[in-house]
């Protein structure tokens, strides 16, 4: 990702081993040179011997052909400066960045006017007929499935990046744990219950699906496919930090409320995507000293609850965090020929595979 005003990424932040690879690193995000070099004398290295090993590096036939590549990747952040310009007009036209609020929204009207348009917005209404909006309470989970072991996050709040080191997280507990935690335990992000966890495809928690229902027109009706519908349940304080996701989600808020930042997905090149989906923006303290693009993003935020389904178009960036103790659901295969739209070009783990 090229940004406007070229991020330093420094030497413990950098996957790559020092100090050659760094310098690499760097030169290919557009860093000048002059402020590599001053960066290597500030750590003890000569003048001399800062500027001949910027020199080299920079000289380097790999790095000579990506930084060549750096033109037109500015002129494709020049063409979504110019979108995020024109959505800002639009947007301070109607008062400012929002998030539509709709009741009886045809699923015609969905999708040419938000989901082929890449814009969110939140339908109410359409879960009207779910049972599981007055059947699915942390009591009557603990109650039903009590026994059944369930596979969490946990131990979230000692990891500095808990969502993107999610797999080094998992732990597993009987559902009636969980729950006594959640009641008993505050607010926190210590465990969370996430789509990753897949609950809906074992077995003994399969009878859930027959509390949802397929919005009708919105939603394929198979739900009983895999990785259709999956399932969150958190206590109040989980936060998902800030991140994109590689397909069309629809959210559907079934317990409890949660709290949503979203940034357009043409704003990207402002959002520090350094790591896979993640953005290494904080969303509740933005330094923008750090990170200056950040303060060219527009924000919006809303706010679900129980029966609100949210729209989060492919790409579109957002935070999330749970206000209560909550239950949400979100299916991801829209009731078209093609199910869905999807971003190719990412990848998740804690670092790309590295080539042999």
């Amino acid at each position: 990702m090229v940004y406007r005003t070229p991020r330093v990424i420094r030497p413990e932040e950098s996957d790559l081993p020092p100090r050659r690879a760094w310098l690499a690193e760097n030169l290919t995000r557009g860093v000048p040179p002059r402020r590599l070099v001053a960066l290597l004398c500030d750590s003890g290295v000569t003048p001399e011997q800062a500027q001949a090993e910027v020199a080299s590096v920079a000289e380097h036939p790999a790095v000579v052909q990506a930084r060549a590549r750096m033109a037109r990747h500015a002129e494709m952040e020049s063409l979504l400066a110019s979108r995020a310009a024109l959505y800002r007009q639009h947007q301070t036209r109607d008062g400012g960045p929002r998030v539509e609020r709709l009741r009886g929204l045809s699923p015609e009207a969905f999708f040419e006017r938000y989901y082929h348009r890449n814009r969110p917005v939140i339908v109410e209404g359409l879960m009207a007929d779910w049972p599981a909006l007055s059947r699915w309470t942390p009591e009557w989970l603990a109650e039903r499935f009590g026994d059944e072991p369930v596979e969490v996050m946990a131990g979230r709040e000692s990891d500095g990046d808990p969502d993107f080191n999610a797999n080094r997280l998992r732990s597993s507990l009987p559902l009636r744990e969980l729950v006594a935690r959640m009641r008993g335990g505050g607010a926190t992000n210590d465990v969370y219950l996430v789509a990753r966890n897949s609950l809906l495809l074992r077995e003994a928690f399969r009878p859930l699906l027959d509390d949802l229902r397929a919005p009708a027109g919105y939603i394929h009706p198979d739900i009983a496919a895999p990785h259709s519908v999956h399932l969150w349940f958190g206590p109040a304080g989980t936060l998902s930090n800030l991140h994109h996701d590689h397909l069309n989600v629809l959210f559907c808020q079934v317990f409890g409320r949660k709290r949503f930042w979203l940034i357009p997905s043409w704003e990207t090149p402002w959002l520090y995507n350094d790591r896979g989906l993640y953005s290494a923006v904080d969303i509740r303290a933005p330094d923008v000293e750090r990170f200056p693009d950040f303060a060219r993003a527009t924000v919006h935020t809303c706010e679900v609850g129980p029966g609100d389904a949210l729209l989060i178009p492919v790409g579109w960036w957002h935070a999330v965090q749970a206000l209560d103790v909550s239950l949400s659901v979100t299916f991801v295969c829209f009731d078209r020929d093609a199910r869905n739209a999807e971003w190719r070009d990412y990848w998740i783990g804690p670092r790309p595979e590295k080539v042999e």
